[in-house]
């Protein structure tokens, strides 16, 4: 029997990288975020897991592990805000949201978990925001994790949508990191919607 692998997802929104994780067979304990209508999806799309909605600056320690029940938690995903990295709209890599990834890390601190799973807009990896690359590899290899980054698009996986994002993929353990394979033939809408 394989045992179940258990992942929070922070800045979760509705949940959308939540399913994908649960189609490959992980369950998902809690969905952090502070939009309510988000929130309100995300429990719609996720009946047993639990949520907090509100500033994750608010969500201790002691009510992660009360929302939790306590599981062993062996990944941390989400997709901490991205507006000042975006190649679209303003894209200040100053902006104050791109300190939110600090709130990620000490979830992962408090956590421990075995895999991190950042999802981001590909213009983290411009020549603008190359510190805070730097910066998140840095802060989660002082907590021990090796990661890797590519940008993946959503249309080489199936899916009827050509999206591109910036995966970043961590772990603590001794292995290698590998991105998914490409899928063999792609999808149009029209084949989807038949």
């Amino acid at each position: 029997m394989t045992k179940i692998l258990n992942f929070i997802d922070v800045f979760s929104g509705a949940g959308g990288l939540s399913c994908g994780m649960e189609l490959s067979g992980w369950r998902c304990l809690l969905g952090v975020d502070m939009d309510k209508f988000a929130m309100q999806s995300f429990k719609a799309n996720h009946h047993h897991a639990e949520v907090f909605c509100g500033p994750i600056q608010d969500l201790t320690e002691k009510k992660l592990k009360e929302l939790t029940q306590g599981q062993k938690i062996h990944a941390v995903v989400g997709g901490p805000p991205c507006q000042g990295f975006s190649t679209a709209g303003l894209g200040d890599p100053n902006d104050m949201r791109n300190r939110l990834f600090l709130e990620f890390v000490r979830m992962v601190r408090l956590t421990k978990p075995y895999f991190i799973v950042i999802e981001n807009v590909t213009g983290l990896l411009a020549k603008k925001n190359e510190k805070t690359l730097k910066s998140i590899f840095s802060q989660f290899e002082k907590l021990g994790y090796h990661l890797d980054v590519q940008v993946l698009s959503s249309d080489d996986y199936g899916v009827p949508e050509r999206r591109r994002r910036t995966i970043i993929i961590g772990t603590n353990l001794n292995i290698e990191i590998n991105f998914p394979e490409k899928a063999k033939k792609s999808c149009n809408v029209g084949e989807a919607l038949s």
